[in-house]
């Protein structure tokens, strides 16, 4: 399918803009080098910025050469800033640098080491720009030199290693990253932010890694903010904010074209290409394409749907249930304008689309995506210390189908987010942030899985938030923030924070905070109708095929709930049941006794050749009812008593409160150490789909005594075990509308406690090398029988430890590090996929040489390899066993022209 009219239109401008370059003025210009202060070694790819003191939109970037060296010409006559940087050493600012016309200005500078980037300035933290030690929030960052030189396959590669942070790799591309744990199916704990935008897919608050089309090549960096940021970025920030950010046009001049190739026939090629025909104009725009054969799973339960089709007269050739495609294509593109009048005003316009054929799990089993689609556009506008931004998601499944039924669904959502914020700094030692966000959720699936609730699922958020940070005294600072957030399905919900930063000396920071977070149910959990498994146990079929047997469907929470009655007279614990008309139901509600349903089961076993119409009606008090709930994940039915259902309450938001003290600080001049403790106490927690509705069955025992009377006892044994196999009710709430249909819905419940500690060490070795051990530990995984209702997994391991050993040679031009990391065992309760996950410990190894084979423009060569000892393992339920993926890539960057 095409790219969409807005992609179009943008890319077309930044062609016809591309020729506008004006002629430079020929004045004066500034030269120097960057080297390392210490050893006064070169320091190769330094980034020098260079900006006019007079007129703002004169601005110039420079990388320097392998020498060390750059220049800058055709610079007007004035005074010039020029701020030269380079990961791992300090920020060197020289705020008047005088160049006269026709003149050349020289300028040495040597950079002063900083192994644990103490000036880095972060974002995500404080939703305003910060440095990393003054953030009241543990954060890591991953620096943007040592992305673009590695080979990943997926951004959430790149996390691997990272302490707090859970990434669960479900095939070649595609994986799920959380923060603290509570993974998910669709990962929606945890914030997904791209550029301060929502990245997530729309309707099913899905972080899709593997959908977002930034490319590797573009990444400026990654920030982590691990804990609950509800205060500032609204609902769905429980666990903490995973933020991409990309370079912008002006630092990224030039064309990068890049290709890879590895293990499981993988390719992937991408282009980048950044211009500025003005000094206040710039563009950039990418394109990647990407194709693998993903690592393969066979689900039972689908091997077993597609066998009964077939024997009910299915074309194998047609059929779609279990029917994989585990080659993966994928394209997408990119494109972005800068626009910066004054060095005051910048105006940001992006867009971008993607397009994916892979199998993506849900939580009702694997899905084939099918030219699924994923587009974004938005425009920021900053001016001064305000800042206004808004932006559109869209997907769209296209011809994509559920692996368990066959079933295509249509998915055509949309989420329209704008936001606006400003700062205010009353006083040297105050400042206030604030701002105000509203966030539309569109939900279009053509009632393929809202079904009855597609024309009344719209969510609309509005949040309003004020942080306030207090400098104390030279070591102290205290930060407050209150956020509102209202919802047309929830009541409003307010969200807290405070914390207090201690800096006893420069370069060590000890943390205390609190937050309260929440996160609101998703329209799956609202609105989700849909069928997933039919004719459950062919009783329909074995009774002539009747269209109303037997269904599993998968429901969302109605207002009010579900309320199941318990006043009937003879039923089961007071229960009610219907029965479908496959059987002999009426849809009305009667006692759940399964002795009422005799002639059904007469009727059965007769259109199977075994005739039992001589035998009388039994009653309840010749023959007892059982119950048993369909497990989704075995096809087979548990046994259950009647205190297993409950009223299901209308879904209400989840709530967080943590508390945490932490500490980041440099030891020495050599090491860096970082520690967090925290406790979080979760409310109302949103448990995965469960079924609610219990089938009912003869009981075997009293069965076969009431047939002795009939037949000898063995053949009255054989005869009451088959006959308790046949679900001949099924427990309803109030107003269903689907007879004897059994469904699985969500529901809120209990309170949950966790306690937990993130440990990192860092060695800065030499200039040449650096070394890193990090250890996280929570002290449960399972929770079991919450509030009496559900077991409740987190999804992740209680220990997992990581080390890592990097190589910087900038001189030569080479970089190679390693990886290395260990996850225990853990339970897995996600929708259908229920599963036990064995320990795993695996090695990554990553290598990359930088040198110039060309007059202009540096070529890279990578060599990456996940998984070096091939330890094929799981890493979530339902997925594929994964092994090693080994590629190489080349990219050759070329010079701007402008």
């Amino acid at each position: 399918m095409r790219a969409p009219n807005a992609l179009l239109v943008l890319i077309t401008a930044l062609l016809l803009l591309a020729g506008t370059a004006p002629a430079a003025a020929q004045t004066g210009s500034i030269t120097g080098s960057v080297s390392a202060g210490g050893s006064g070694e070169p320091l190769f790819a330094a980034n020098v910025l260079i900006t006019s003191r007079q007129n703002t939109s004169v601005r110039v970037v420079r990388l320097t050469a392998q020498d060390g060296s750059f220049k800058a010409e055709d610079l007007p006559a004035g005074n010039y800033e020029v701020r030269a940087s380079y990961i791992g050493y300090e920020t060197f600012v020289a705020d008047e640098v005088a160049v006269a016309a026709g003149g050349t200005t020289e300028l040495i500078v040597g950079l002063e080491e900083d192994p644990l980037n103490m000036d880095t300035v972060i974002i995500t933290a404080s939703r305003r720009q910060e440095k990393v030690l003054d953030a009241p929030a543990s954060v890591q960052v991953l620096d943007g030199e040592s992305l673009r030189e590695t080979s990943a396959l997926n951004p959430a590669d790149h996390l691997t290693a990272l302490p707090s942070v859970d990434v669960s790799r479900n095939g070649l591309n595609q994986g799920t990253v959380v923060i603290r744990g509570f993974n998910n199916i669709f990962s929606g704990q945890t914030l997904t932010l791209v550029d301060n935008r929502i990245a997530r897919v729309p309707s099913v608050r899905y972080n899709a890694m593997n959908l977002i089309p930034t490319l590797n090549e573009d990444i400026e960096r990654i920030e982590v903010v691990s804990g609950p940021g509800s205060a500032l970025y609204g609902p769905n920030a429980t666990n903490g904010v995973v933020h991409m950010i990309t370079r912008s046009p002006f630092d990224a001049l030039g064309t990068s074209v890049s290709g890879s190739f590895g293990e499981r026939d993988l390719k992937l090629g991408s282009i980048l290409h950044a211009g500025a025909p003005t000094e206040t104009f710039a563009y950039k725009i990418g394109a990647t394409i990407y194709e693998g054969n993903d690592f393969a799973y066979v689900d039972p339960v689908e091997t077993a749907a597609r066998q009964q089709a077939i024997a009910n007269g299915a074309d194998p050739a047609t059929l779609l249930i279990a029917k994989r495609d585990n080659n993966i294509k994928k394209v997408g593109v990119d494109g972005r304008i800068d626009l910066q009048p004054s060095r005051n005003v910048s105006v940001i316009l992006n867009s971008g689309w993607n397009k994916l054929n892979a199998v993506e799990l849900t939580g009702l089993g694997a899905a084939q995506g099918v030219d699924y689609s994923y587009f974004y556009a938005q425009a920021r506008l900053s001016v001064e210390n305000f800042f206004f931004q808004s932006y559109i998601n869209q997907s769209n499944a296209n011809d994509s189908y559920l692996l368990r039924t066959g079933e295509p669904f249509a998915d055509q959502s949309k989420f329209i987010v704008s936001q606006a914020q400003h700062q205010f700094f009353p006083s040297e030692n105050q400042t206030f942030t604030y701002g105000v966000d509203a966030l539309f959720t569109r939900p279009d699936t053509k009632g393929t899985i809202n079904g009855r609730n597609e024309d009344d699922d719209n969510i609309n958020e509005v949040g309003a938030y004020i942080q306030s940070e207090t400098v104390l005294s030279e070591q102290l600072t205290f930060t407050a923030a209150g956020r509102l957030d209202d919802n047309n399905r929830l009541d409003a919900v307010f969200s807290p924070r405070a914390a207090l930063v201690y800096e006893p000396v420069n370069g060590q920071a000890f943390r205390g905070t609190y937050n309260r977070s929440f996160s609101t149910p998703t329209p799956n959990n609202y609105f989700l109708d849909l069928l997933v498994l039919e004719d459950l146990g062919g009783f329909s079929a074995a009774v002539g095929g009747a269209a109303d047997g037997f269904d599993l469907l998968t429901k969302g929470v109605p207002k009010g709930g579900f309320t199941f009655r318990r006043d009937s007279m003879g039923g089961i614990g007071g229960l009610y049941m219907q029965a479908p008309a496959a059987i002999g139901g009426t849809g009305d509600h009667i006692p759940a006794d399964a002795t009422l349903m005799w002639p059904a089961v007469q009727a059965i076993l007769g259109a199977q050749g075994t005739d039992i119409s001589m035998i009388p009606q039994p009653n309840m008090t010749q023959v007892s009812t059982q119950l048993a709930v369909l497990n989704p994940t075995t096809a087979a039915f548990d046994p259950v008593t009647d205190a297993y259902v409950q009223d299901v309450d209308e879904m209400k938001p989840t709530i967080n409160n943590t508390f945490e003290i932490g500490y980041k600080g440099l030891l020495g001049d050599r090491f860096t150490a970082q520690a967090d403790v925290w406790h979080s106490r979760i409310k109302d927690f949103v448990g995965p789909l469960r079924v609610e509705t219990p089938n009912v069955f003869y009981d075997a025992g009293t069965l076969t005594t009431y047939l002795t009377s009939f037949m000898p006892a063995a053949q009255a044994a054989g005869l009451a075990a088959a006959i308790a196999q046949i679900p001949v009710g099924t427990v309803t709430a109030e107003g269903n509308s689907d007879p004897a249909d059994p469904f699985l819905t969500y529901r809120n419940f209990g309170d949950v406690d966790l306690t937990g500690f993130d440990v990192a060490l860092g060695w800065f070795v030499n200039q040449y090398w650096t070394f890193g051990v990090n250890y996280s530990f929570t002290n449960k995984d399972f929770f079991e029988d919450v509030s009496g209702v559900s077991d409740i997994a987190l999804n992740a391991p209680m220990h997992k430890a990581g080390a890592r050993l990097d190589y910087r040679n900038r001189a030569a031009g080479v970089m190679a590090g390693t990886r290395v990391r260990f996850v225990d065992s853990f339970p897995v309760l996600s929708g259908v996929f229920v599963g036990d996950i064995r320990y795993y410990t695996l090695m990554d190894l990553n290598a990359s040489w930088r040198t110039r084979l060309f007059p202009e423009g540096d070529t890279i060569f990578s060599f990456n390899i996940l998984n070096v000892f091939d330890n094929e393992h799981r890493e979530f339920a339902g997925a594929a066993e994964i092994g090693r993926v080994a590629t190489v890539r080349v990219t050759q960057e070329i010079p701007s022209f402008w």
